[in-house]
């Protein structure tokens, strides 16, 4: 009987586990990309996460993420600096509803669409097709880099994002992704 018992007990945990994990973090942005899970916290002055660590200033942002660090600044509807001593030149506007950014981040080609139905992004040679789970905030899809094994990605975003400047929403989504 205690080992039934004990048994049930660790599968409640682990159930319980499982639901704390998949419940998006609701101050972060929220990713899960290729069979990995992680957030960046968002506050007022910073985006915090695993090897992800930038200030956000009135008119830019500033740190270090995985990718490197990163010093942008934004300026009538452009993204410049540089992201690992890589150039960063984009042109970000807003068209009605839908977010367009164009042009080098990190020294390569990228672009962003983010409309509240739909997200693509091109960064790093992958493009990422996601379409709205909730419209504006959760968006889910693939991407051409992978194989068709691989999950969905999925991205959550929160308050903090959703109040930011075009230019600082292009970038980050670039970071992030």
């Amino acid at each position: 009987m205690k080992r039934y018992l004990r048994g049930v007990l660790v599968a409640a945990v682990v159930l319980g586990a499982g639901v704390a994990v998949s419940e998006p973090k609701q101050d972060a942005i929220n990713l899960r990309v290729a069979r990995e899970q992680y957030n960046l916290v968002m506050t007022s002055d910073t985006v915090t996460g695993q090897d992800f660590q930038v200030s956000r200033m009135r008119n830019g942002l500033r740190g270090r993420t995985w990718l490197g660090v990163i010093d942008v600044t934004f300026k009538n509807g452009t993204v410049k600096g540089a992201l690992a001593g890589a150039v960063v030149n984009l042109d970000v506007k807003r068209e009605g509803d839908t977010l367009v950014a164009e042009g080098g981040f990190g020294g390569r080609p990228a672009n962003v669409k983010m409309t509240p139905d739909e997200v693509t992004v091109y960064v790093r040679d992958c493009t990422y097709r996601l379409k709205a789970r909730e419209a504006g905030r959760s968006y889910a899809g693939k991407r051409s880099c992978d194989t068709s094994l691989v999950p969905e990605t999925e991205v959550w975003l929160p308050d903090e994002f959703l109040a930011a400047s075009p230019e600082e929403k292009a970038t980050l989504l670039l970071l992030a992704l």
